[in-house]
């Protein structure tokens, strides 16, 4: 789940899908399952949202178990888009994982 602030809890018992999507100022959504987008966390790792079966426009990040174990303490992260030589952050905050002790 992703917060107001774009924290994101991960529990460490379960698989979670976070569905993104993107609008433009006028609140149109714009189609971002094409577009080259990196999922990365500081010191941990990197993940290619996949595409979202329920929204054409959209994509999916799909975090493991696994992911959710190895975060020991919060950690930052970023969406990067990358078009060319251009990185753009479309969204950064802190990940954590609650649930069994790692």
């Amino acid at each position: 789940m992703i917060d107001a602030l774009g924290n994101i809890t991960l529990n460490r018992a379960a698989d979670e899908y976070i569905p993104l999507s993107w609008v433009d100022d006028q609140g149109v959504e714009i189609d971002i399952s094409q577009a080259d987008l990196r999922f990365i966390v500081d010191k941990g790792f990197t993940l290619v949202p996949d595409r979202d079966p329920n929204k054409a426009k959209g994509r999916l990040l799909h975090f493991t178990e696994l992911h959710a174990q190895s975060l020991t303490k919060p950690r930052q992260y970023v969406l990067l888009l990358t078009q060319g030589s251009d990185n753009t952050v479309l969204l950064s905050g802190t990940i954590d994982a609650t649930g069994f002790k790692p």
